[in-house]
């Protein structure tokens, strides 16, 4: 099975003001605000990168230890997911699945 990576989704109205982003759901009409942090990682799920991957550029960029990071990001994730602000898009060159 192959890893997962966290896309958001394309039918979500995404405004940023001030370094936080506003996303607007149609079909649910939800309003959902993301603090700085949040927009940072929702704006790398763009579908290419996984969330090792996001944690292990997000790690490098604040010179922070990758392992203190992932168990962060992998919350965030869950989070955005539960909101249905996230979408899946399969790693086909990889064998084993990762759970967000």
């Amino acid at each position: 099975m192959p890893l997962l990576k966290p896309m958001a989704r394309p039918d979500l109205l995404v405004v940023e003001l001030d370094g936080e982003a506003v996303i607007y759901d149609e079909d649910s009409t939800d309003l959902h605000l993301l603090n700085p942090t949040a927009t940072v990682v929702f704006g790398m799920c763009d579908g290419t990168s996984t969330m090792k991957e996001i944690s292990a550029e997000i790690a490098d960029v604040f010179d922070v230890p990758v392992d203190q990071v992932e168990p962060e990001v992998r919350t965030l994730v869950r989070r955005l997911r539960r909101a249905k602000l996230l979408a899946y898009v399969p790693d086909r060159t990889q064998g084993t699945p990762e759970e967000p």
